[in-house]
């Protein structure tokens, strides 16, 4: 993909969007816990946030990439995920998919600029954490105008913005919210206003409670086994 242009990677975005339906796997994920659904494959867990498998991997080594570990939970990785959407989301992002969402240039450094591929292993934790980011943006549970986040605190060009959730305990990012009056942000909460705005502290868990940097599950590798199907 040497040499893809914005307009090529919308157009790849079109193709990665679309999911193909199964019904027995609509079955399994609402029959199981959380606990087990961390287990399962990419493509049950693709068909539960509605885009395909080729666009949740996709989607999974970008917050590998960019989110920290933790051992006690994956907050980092899910508001990673949490901004994708909400660029997705938001009208004033020129890109309206996963795909052309992350591959955009200039964007996120865990893809290759010249290739624009993320070469970065996945893992479950990523994976769970787009999982939780899906929940979460659809529930409103974080603020539809936290489309940034950096590595070194609320300095430097991040001033500009309003400092939303600290994520530094884990080695984390730091997030910020921005004011935007598109269509969907003002649907989300029309009497938003970013001086209201105040830090908080969401933490979430993954299923499986604390691991080590050691224990850590990744898909595809040779080995890798799913010791719940």
């Amino acid at each position: 993909m040497a040499g893809t242009g914005n307009e090529s990677i919308e157009a790849l975005a079109v193709t990665t969007s679309r999911t193909k339906y199964d019904k027995n796997y609509e079955i399994l994920w609402q029959n199981s816990t959380d606990e087990e659904r961390y287990y399962f494959p990419a493509a049950i867990k693709a068909q539960a946030c509605g885009i395909s498998e080729q666009e949740f991997i996709l989607f999974a080594k970008v917050v590998e990439g960019e989110g920290a570990f933790c051992e006690d939970d994956i907050t980092d990785k899910v508001l990673v995920a949490c901004t994708v959407l909400n660029r997705i989301n938001c009208k004033r992002w020129p890109t309206s998919t996963v795909t052309s969402t992350v591959l955009r240039n200039g964007q996120f450094l865990a893809v290759n600029q010249e290739t624009h591929e993320c070469n970065i292993s996945r893992t479950l934790d990523s994976e769970w954490a787009v999982v939780e980011a899906y929940r979460a943006v659809a529930a409103q549970e974080i603020d539809c105008h936290m489309v940034y986040y950096n590595s070194i605190g609320f300095t430097g060009y991040s001033r500009q913005f309003t400092n939303y959730i600290d994520c530094s305990y884990c080695h984390g990012n730091y997030f910020s919210v921005i004011d935007c009056s598109c269509e969907n942000c003002t649907a989300w909460n029309p009497d938003w206003c970013e001086e209201d705005v105040e830090m908080i502290q969401p933490v979430y868990e993954r299923p499986i409670g604390s691991i080590t940097s050691g224990e850590l599950i990744h898909p595809g590798r040779t080995g890798y086994g799913n010791p719940n199907l």
